[in-house]
């Protein structure tokens, strides 16, 4: 499984209706979404982490923030308020063309177009807070493990990792599982959606065995797991991760 289906997807969302493609609302397609109202939600967003982490008391640093698949901004903008820089990372060029367009903090923020399966891009040790919501769910399992290890790797000492997974059974490569996930996510559920008119984007899941490995493999430690399921417990976790401190 690759990452240019995802991009592909996300090229197109990024030009028809980009800020739909961030809040999917049925009554909101067709570039319907109000900007004000929008940005407003990041800022709520953003506010609510901050107060989850402060509840864990966990210290925060509030230097250098991350919003990893950051699409027009609308987190990356808030993240912002309370972050002395912040870079909004993702696949789309499309989308970060607007995240320019739309930003309003007078080059505290940066923008980085990335396309691989890696955050190589970024320097080790160099964030306080990544942030992630709802864009692990959309890429391939095999790279979304790879991208938690390498929040774990440019996080300083102590800095924190906040995302979000779609939790389900563990698919390991070169398994008849393995085969039969990729068959239904990257070709029956396509033509699915293709006939229904939908936007072809996918949906992934990664256990929550393997986050918590790939965290480890990063040099971090699962700190809370957060239940964020509608209607089917265990379905979507949000994961607080702590890079530990390097031994001397």
């Amino acid at each position: 499984m690759s990452l240019d289906h995802v991009r592909e997807v996300y090229e197109v969302l990024g030009r028809d209706d980009p800020m739909y493609a961030a809040l999917t609302r049925a009554d909101l397609t067709g570039n319907r979404w109000s900007p004000e109202e929008f940005f407003r939600r990041g800022r709520e967003e953003i506010a609510q982490l901050l107060a989850y982490i402060d509840g864990l008391g966990l210290p925060r640093a509030n230097l250098r923030a991350l919003d990893f698949g950051s699409g027009v901004g609308r987190l990356t903008q808030a993240l912002a308020d309370h972050y002395e820089r912040v870079i909004g990372i993702d696949i789309s060029s499309s989308m970060v063309a607007h995240a320019r367009r739309w930003d309003r903090h007078e080059g505290r923020v940066d923008y980085i177009v990335n396309t691989v399966p890696d955050l190589a891009v970024l320097e080790d040790a160099s964030f306080d807070l990544v942030y992630s919501a709802k864009t692990l769910q959309h890429i391939p399992p095999q790279h979304a493990a790879t991208y938690v290890r390498e929040f774990m790797r440019i996080l300083r000492p102590g800095g924190l990792a906040v995302f979000q997974v779609r939790n389900g059974p563990r698919i390991e490569r070169g398994t008849l599982r393995a085969w039969l996930y990729h068959l239904r996510r990257h070709h029956l559920r396509r033509i699915v959606r293709r006939i229904r008119r939908r936007p072809l984007y996918e949906m992934h899941i990664l256990a929550r065995s393997q986050v918590d490995e790939a965290i480890r493999a990063g040099g971090g430690r699962t700190v809370d797991v957060v239940d964020l399921s509608r209607g089917r417990p265990g379905r979507s976790l949000r994961f607080c991760a702590i890079r530990e401190a390097v031994a001397v």
